[in-house]
């Protein structure tokens, strides 16, 4: 049923359409009482809705068959610990890691410089004491690298966890054939949408621990859903959010620009100079897009060899947007010009109106499962072979051959999207915001952009759509019921 300007279908109409629908079990009809207590029609297709009631269920059951453990025997392995490595636990971390010890399941939440991925590796030191066979997970490559580099164990993708079967486009690792796990810890949990947080609980095994970690202020995920929110809000599953700030983290200006995001306060970013002083910097950008295109040239070419940062592997470029000059389609083809032009040394080929070259950055833009590389991992062209047409693309020291017919599943990575670049960190991002992109700009982008650096943070652009990416935090709704079925699971 078509909606424009000039038309809006009657009511009745669309009341005859659900009505079919529902008689053709297209559509799952429920009625619900609102905040206001009107009542309301909820209109589900069939998997939406009984995904999300199965969910519900189990996470429900699991938290009903609660783990017995001997809490002094905890507390005593804790001072231990600590004591032995020098280290010293916030109250909110004691307390994280002491429910890790009972919890079936547990969400661990918190922005920028709490000292999650800190309580985390504490948890997993606990658990390895206990005996317990862990697994680490992530929803994309770059989220499990990060998890394995910061615990010293493997992490995989949740696909490669649960075994992904191209054939079937399903998972081998289910409620049958469970994982062979005692204590299961998923990182990035923001990023879980509905049908992979489902196949995850599905396929942990009866008496095993769950842990959620994950900061809910960064964007949702991609997929339907909002489900660590769900779960946070639903006040049923246990969590600990992380809130202090650690003295180290305090010296960096992205924390504290981050926090002041995140309560919607106007952040203190340094005016970028010859001389910066921080690791959060602002640049003006002139008035126009055009302008922006300019001064992340500048800053590329000039400002940031100068910090001692390699343009070609240090810098990412996050954008709101594809469209536009300042959008990832233009800089990619600016910025691949200015980084890695071209060379009669560098062999090179034209598909679908992009140039790709070897030294390139590319993003994978598609799950492809024989490969074995999934949506959004980045990698950089080693080689081009124009008589096999063939192009190589390294992934962390992982060669992946593509056919020529298969080159549209990798674009150009000098820019992404800040949706695409969830999981990720890199050492230097370059955030142009312009009124321009003025439909995607809203709190939880700019917060997920600016987390994203680690060493050094430049937005560049106007103040007014700064201002506009603050204000802005009724994102597009996300009708979800989970947290409402988590209280009544029946």
């Amino acid at each position: 049923m078509l909606a424009t300007d000039d038309h809006q279908p009657a009511p009745e109409a669309i009341a005859d359409i659900i009505k079919h629908m529902g008689a053709k079990e297209e559509l799952i009809r429920e009625i619900v009482r609102g905040n206001d207590g009107e009542k309301l029609l909820l209109c589900y297709r069939p998997t939406f809705f009984h995904t999300e009631m199965n969910l519900a269920r189990m996470i429900c059951r699991r938290l009903s068959l609660p783990i017995v453990q001997d809490m002094p025997r905890v507390r005593a392995w804790i001072e231990r610990f600590t004591t032995s490595r020098k280290i010293q636990l916030s109250p909110q971390q004691q307390q994280a890691v002491e429910k890790a010890a009972y919890s079936p399941v547990m969400v661990l939440t918190g922005g920028p410089g709490v000292g999650k991925t800190f309580t985390t590796h504490t948890i997993v030191s606990l658990w390895k004491a206990m005996g317990k066979t862990i697994a680490l997970a992530a929803p994309t490559g770059r989220a499990a690298q990060r998890l394995s580099e910061m615990t010293g164990l493997e992490a995989k993708t949740i696909h490669r966890l649960l075994e992904f079967d191209p054939k079937t486009m399903g998972f081998k690792r289910d409620n049958t054939n469970p994982l062979p796990y005692t204590a299961i810890i998923t990182d990035e949990a923001s990023m879980l949408d509905l049908f992979l947080a489902h196949s995850l609980v599905k396929a942990v095994a009866e008496g095993a621990q769950l842990l959620l970690v994950g900061d809910i202020d960064q964007l949702p995920s991609v997929g339907p859903g909002k489900v660590l929110a769900d779960l946070i809000n639903c006040l049923k599953v246990p969590v600990v959010k992380l809130t202090q700030v650690f003295r180290q983290a305090k010296l960096s200006a992205i924390v504290t620009a981050a926090h002041q995001i995140n309560q919607g306060d106007y952040p203190n970013i340094e005016p970028i100079s010859d001389n910066p002083v921080s690791d959060c910097l602002w640049h003006g950008g002139g008035h126009e897009p055009e302008h922006g295109v300019q001064a992340i040239c500048e800053l590329i070419s000039e400002f940031i060899p100068r910090l001692g940062f390699n343009p070609a592997c240090d810098v990412q470029v996050l954008c709101p947007m594809s469209r536009g000059l300042v959008g990832t389609r233009n800089l990619n083809m600016v910025l691949q010009g200015l980084i890695n032009p071209p060379s009669p040394d560098k062999a090179e080929i034209a598909r679908g109106g992009m140039t790709l070259r070897v030294g390139d950055r590319v993003i994978q833009q598609t799950n492809d499962y024989d490969r074995e590389v999934f949506n959004g991992d980045l990698g950089t062209i080693s080689g081009i072979d124009t008589e096999e047409q063939e192009v190589t693309v390294d992934y962390g020291g992982r060669p992946v051959v593509y056919d020529y017919a298969d080159l549209n599943e990798i674009t150009l990575a000098w820019s992404i999207s800040v949706h695409k670049s969830q999981g990720s960190e890199y050492p230097v991002v370059i955030m142009p915001l312009y009124m321009q992109h003025y439909m995607m700009l809203s709190r939880n982008l700019f917060y997920t952009g600016l987390t994203r650096a680690r060493k050094l943070a430049i937005v560049v652009g106007s103040q007014k759509a700064i201002s506009k990416a603050l204000r802005t935090t009724n994102d597009q709704q996300r009708y979800t019921r989970l947290w409402q079925r988590l209280l009544q699971p029946n």
